[in-house]
């Protein structure tokens, strides 16, 4: 953009950019995926850890969409506490 001395709006505008660019690299670090391990580092708690790899396990396991969600049904009781942590540590 041009600083044309005629264009009072200039200086806002340029302004607003940077405004507009500071919040966008900021939620773009927020949407950042995070790897098993460090989200593990996020759970300190080895229960929590131990339900990671087991969901880990059934989302990378070698079945079909259906199969995956049945084992995750069939484990929610356990793994349901961790899940929240981790939708939680997500956002």
């Amino acid at each position: 953009m041009t600083n044309d001395p005629s264009n009072p709006f200039d200086e806002a505008a340029e302004a607003a950019a940077a405004d507009t660019d500071a919040a966008l690299a900021k939620d773009e670090a927020k949407v950042r995926t995070l790897s098993w391990e460090e989200l593990k580092k996020k759970l300190p708690n080895p229960v929590d850890q131990r339900n990671i790899d087991q969901l880990v396990a059934i989302v990378n396991g070698a079945t079909e969409h259906n199969e995956k969600v049945a084992a995750l049904i069939s484990n929610v009781s356990t793994l349901g506490g961790t899940i929240v942590k981790v939708l939680s540590n997500l956002r």
